[in-house]
């Protein structure tokens, strides 16, 4: 028995799976290329993610602003760095996942969900520091400056507050590093909605499962690296309806009249290395009809008709009385071939006076 689904009752819809992925540098060592070190490889990547000139077509990964490409994507002479397979990524590697631990130096590193590779304690590019204005300034990746006043500062514990125009926040100041002009602190700098960009160690490109480390990376030989694979998966939803006195047939030939008009022969074709061609016979159906009573093949005393569930349905409200079960659904293409087959994890009644639905889900 066979039921056309109409396409209303047929969705689909797609989701993002993720799994977690623990690599070291046994599996995968950090690679180190420069203009007179693995030339070849160090001038693809360049050409490829660090191409100043790119636009909307030509650039590759992720970027917050693409106008920015030029210091998002900082060149450096030599470059480290690390590829995985795509059987370690899936699709793409999940943005804002990645925790990348350099063991040699006991520093660690995230991602910024558009690529830049962050050290998890904060370093800004520090243009200047004047206690007696009490000013900080502060200048982005893009070249930014952004002017901090100091409104309170702790020279024993760092404790600091600073402040632009009217919002502060406070912070810890960590390190400041006069000579190669830069800032640590112990959280992020943000006042008054301030975006200060921090700095920058390489990138991760994250749909070709590429770590390039560039500016003052300078990360050793042994690391641990987590992150999160990306796998698309495509649900397909079908509802099922089985309406009033729909499928409520017997499929036993012994409560069914079949009518025979023959039979003829069919020539099959033949098929390399499966079977030859040759002649089947085919039995022709005329018609198939229930039969009005039924009898037991053990007891011939036991009898009954089709009627019989209508007749007594009021005494027996479960209908016992020649209702089916329903116990695997199967789905059919438009030329006839199953392509998912759904088991029910118990049998369903098929009352002939009821309307059933059932939504079978798979994906693909």
């Amino acid at each position: 028995m066979l039921k056309t689904i109409p396409k209303s009752n047929i969705t689909k819809r797609s989701f993002s799976v993720y799994k977690e992925f623990t690599v070291d540098n046994g599996a995968y060592p950090i690679e180190s290329a420069s203009i007179s070190n693995n030339k070849s490889k160090y001038k693809s990547i360049l050409s490829k993610y660090y191409n100043a000139d790119a636009n909307v077509f030509t650039f590759y990964g992720r970027t917050s602003n693409i106008a920015n490409l030029g210091s998002e994507r900082t060149r450096a002479n030599t470059i480290q760095i690390i590829s995985l397979p795509q059987e370690k990524y899936g699709e793409q590697i999940k943005p804002n996942s990645i925790e990348f631990t350099d063991l040699d130096n006991s520093v660690s590193f995230v991602d910024d969900g558009n690529s830049l590779l962050t050290s998890t304690t904060p370093l800004y590019t520090l243009v200047s520091l004047d206690f007696h204005a009490a000013e900080l300034v502060i200048e982005d990746n893009d070249g930014e400056t952004f002017t901090l006043t100091i409104d309170d500062l702790d020279l024993d514990t760092g404790a600091t507050i600073l402040s632009f125009g009217a919002d502060s926040d406070s912070i810890i100041f960590g390190v400041v590093d006069f000579e190669n002009g830069t800032l640590t602190t112990t959280t992020d700098i943000e006042v008054g909605g301030l975006s200060i960009d921090k700095v920058a160690y390489g990138n991760v490109f994250y749909s070709d499962g590429l770590f390039v480390f560039t500016q003052n990376a300078g990360i050793g030989n042994n690391y641990l690296l987590k992150y999160k694979s990306t796998k698309t998966i495509h649900e397909t939803e079908v509802l099922v309806s089985v309406n009033e006195g729909q499928f409520n047939y017997s499929q036993n030939p012994s409560a069914v009249d079949v009518v025979l008009s023959g039979s003829y022969d069919f020539t099959t074709t033949a098929v390399n290395n499966a079977f030859p061609a040759g002649t089947k016979k085919i039995r022709e159906v005329r018609d198939i009809t229930r039969k009005s009573t039924y009898e037991s093949t053990v007891n011939a005393a036991v009898s009954g008709s089709w009627d019989d569930y209508f007749d007594s349905s009021s005494v027996d409200p479960t209908g016992s009385y020649l209702a089916p079960y329903i116990t695997t659904i199967g789905l059919y293409d438009k030329d006839n071939n199953m392509v998912a087959v759904a088991k029910l994890p118990k049998p369903i009644k098929n009352l002939p006076d009821y309307d059933v639905n059932f939504i079978v889900r798979f994906d693909t």
